[in-house]
């Protein structure tokens, strides 16, 4: 999807980060590998106590909200995003954000494309507005709670703690605190494997029992596949590489213009250099040190440092923002964003 994204802007943020547990601690009980904390990085892990995603979900979306100074009858759409189940079957999470929140009868949409999803949502808010000249503005979220006792969120991850949270952030045509200048996609379809593995596609794992293990598939491919592995990297790094100058061009700036990049949850600067540098960015410029006190929330975790930053004052008119994020299929998405003036009022509670 091509989404050139003129007269966009960001008008307003929000979270939810519930309170965290120590991983220091989880390793004295016995819930967490010393070896894997000291070689991961992470300190502290958000864990919701009981809240649900949606629930979540919906104060960051209040916070989000009233922070644009936006009203329900100005926004024209939600989009609400996710890695993981977020209640009962055959419901609708988007409507129970959308009416404990805005309370209108604007669409309300699911997008669940893993750690991918928040940026997958944003782009299909953004494409949502550009598309008919009546429309002006769209809520994006995204929650995810990994507390199911079917997930064991010390182990499901290979090189994370899974963590819960919430975001949000608001779309508007008319005006905001920064611009979003462009927002891409693409897909490496033929290593959709690398999330399924050779488990039957039916039934659903989630109605069998059977715990959540993201490294199980990964691990199975990586060994079949032998030396072709690399291919894997490579490719992902060159495809990564062409989209970051592909939105960075439209943008109309170069690569070496970025000032920060929005990633997935990463707490060591190792690890996040090896997702970033192939792609030529520094992993200096990102933000290790907060999700070393948040863990991995799904496809929260852009959204998250992208309120971080707004909170912590630490923006100024004429950054750069890469939001940068990754999930299943593969799919890559990047966009750029451009701050205006400093979030103030608008941009952040007073």
């Amino acid at each position: 999807m091509n989404v050139r994204t003129e007269n966009l802007f960001l008008a307003g943020t929000g979270a939810y980060i519930p309170p965290r547990a120590s991983v220091a601690e989880a390793v004295r009980r016995g819930a967490y590998d010393r070896e894997r904390m000291d070689s991961c990085g992470w300190r502290n892990i958000a864990v919701s106590d009981g809240v649900s995603a949606p629930d979540m979900a919906v104060a960051a979306v209040r916070q989000a909200v009233r922070r644009s100074g936006l009203g329900p009858e100005d926004i024209d759409l939600l989009v609400h995003s996710c890695a993981y189940h977020q209640g009962p079957d055959g419901w609708s999470a988007p409507h129970y954000i959308l009416r404990s929140t805005l309370g209108s009868t604007v669409p309300a949409l699911t997008v669940e494309q893993g750690c991918n999803a928040f940026l997958a949502a944003l782009e299909m808010a953004a494409q949502y507005l550009l598309c008919a000249s009546s429309r002006n503005g769209a809520v994006v979220s995204a929650a995810d709670n990994f507390g199911a006792p079917s997930v064991d969120r010390w182990y499901a991850h290979r090189d994370a703690v899974l963590a819960d949270a919430a975001t949000a952030v608001v779309l508007s045509k008319q005006s905001g605190w920064a611009a979003l200048r462009s927002v891409e996609s693409v897909s490496l379809p033929h290593f959709e494997i690398l999330n399924r593995g050779h488990e039957p596609i039916f039934p659903p794992a989630v109605t069998t029992g059977r715990a959540l293990d993201m490294n199980e598939h990964l691990e199975a491919m990586v060994e079949e596949l032998g030396p072709k592995a690399s291919e894997i990297v490579q490719e992902y790094g060159a495809s990564g590489t062409k989209l970051v100058e592909q939105v960075t061009a439209e943008a109309g700036i170069a690569v070496a213009d970025v000032s920060r990049v929005l990633h997935l949850g990463a707490a060591t600067a190792d690890f996040l250099d090896s997702h970033l540098r192939p792609m030529g960015l520094d992993a200096a410029l990102g933000a290790v040190d907060f999700f070393r006190d948040v863990g991995h929330a799904g496809a929260t975790d852009v959204g998250l440092q992208l309120n971080h930053h707004v909170e912590a004052g630490d923006l100024s008119a004429g950054d750069h923002l890469l939001l940068l994020s990754a999930g299943p299929g593969l799919m890559i998405t990047a966009a750029v964003v451009t701050v205006l003036e400093t979030p103030g009022s608008e941009g952040r509670d007073a």
